[in-house]
């Protein structure tokens, strides 16, 4: 395959903050912002260009820490999803332009020279969670259907070589939320009157199991899972966030790590930025936002009810934004303890957005 093309569609300027540095990308065609995944201590960033006409480029941005832009345009595909392979090596699946079929295929991002254009397979709804051995992993649950059961998507490696796709149906229960570390992934699911517990292989094998007797029948969030140490899960009631700890003796205790007044509507898979620290984002009924969790303790909490950008609530520091509507693409981590937020600004419904921002921050 060839190698992608280096281009420079973006105005790009930057802003050092003293909570951070942030890096505007204008487009004036417009843009819109796919996804973002670490990048050997940067950010790389999948998003489609719009050109004069309403066509478009799916483009690759990476963003240093100092606000440094590089952008390459991939040569055929669209529907990005950014992933590692086990050595950490970026890899993307897209689906290349057919007339009559919509088959994905998975490559690397860059140095393509010995890379064979892959046969497509059907597209795998779920999301990148992260490595286990030779495996990178995906997950999926369908929330339409609470008979079907999740599936799992291990893309299988040899010598740093894409070698086979398995995809899996996970023994029920469903409707789990799932956690690699060390190589091994956890599956963490509720019973109505328990959580359970599992730890399962690549191949979808339970290895072993546990039930729980929680503080609360509902939880957001994996901070951490394990048989052999303590595990941390993220739990929320009536506005106020708390942690379930969880001992390898699965004694569980709560405790509250903040109150924000506003139950949330959503939360997203954590991303672990060092060994015991990851940053969540949230948003509720008024706004979005983003804390960062150490350990069993809270660190920041940046929320953008009421302030034109995001104010973290336990220090009362406020990142501005010239705009005071603005939507999280995702968070990934930059290097230890450092991470990068993607956001762009709310447009009028037949409006193109025409800017994107990073905010890249890095904790003591």
């Amino acid at each position: 395959m060839k190698n992608i093309e280096e281009i420079t569609p973006f105005k790009v300027t930057t802003n050092e903050l003293s909570l951070g540095v942030i890096t505007a990308l204008e487009m004036k065609n417009g843009i819109s912002v796919k996804n973002s995944i670490y990048c050997k201590k940067q950010t790389l960033i999948a998003s489609y260009v719009y050109d004069i006409d309403g066509g478009y480029n799916l483009v690759y941005t990476i963003i240093d820490n100092k606000g440094k832009a590089e952008n390459f345009k991939e040569e055929d595909g669209v529907l990005p999803t950014l992933f590692f392979s086990p050595s950490l090596e970026n890899y993307v699946s897209v689906v290349p332009y057919h007339p009559n079929k919509q088959l994905e295929i998975s490559i690397p991002i860059f140095n393509r020279e010995e890379t064979k254009l892959p046969k497509g397979n059907r597209p795998f709804t779920g999301k990148f969670i992260g490595v286990s051995n030779q495996f990178s992993i995906f997950y999926d649950v369908d929330i339409w259907n609470d008979k079907e059961p999740d599936k799992l998507l291990a893309i299988e490696f040899k010598n740093n070589i894409l070698k086979k796709k398995h995809n899996i149906k996970v023994p029920l229960p469903r409707n789990n939320k799932i956690f690699i570390q060390n190589n091994e992934i956890h599956l963490l699911s509720n019973t109505r009157t328990t959580w359970l517990h599992r730890q399962i292989d690549e191949k979808g094998k339970e290895i072993r199991r546990r039930e729980l007797q929680a503080s609360t029948n509902f939880y957001r969030e994996i901070i951490s899972l394990s048989f052999e140490s303590n595990s941390y899960v993220l739990t929320q009631e009536n506005g106020k966030l708390s942690i379930e700890t969880i001992t390898v003796d699965a004694i569980c205790t709560s405790k509250i790590l903040a109150d924000i007044k506003d139950d949330l509507f959503n939360t997203w898979q954590p991303e672990k930025i060092s060994n015991n620290t990851c940053v969540i984002r949230f948003n509720t009924e008024f706004g979005n936002g983003w804390f960062t969790i150490r350990g069993n303790e809270i660190l920041e909490l940046f929320y953008s009810k009421d302030v034109k950008g995001f104010k973290d609530l336990i220090s009362g520091e406020v990142i501005e934004f010239s705009y005071s509507n603005l939507i999280i693409s995702n968070i990934n981590k930059t290097k230890d303890n450092g991470y990068a937020v993607v956001l762009y600004p709310v447009v009028e419904r037949k409006e193109k957005n025409k800017e994107m921002f990073v905010f890249q921050r890095v904790l003591e």
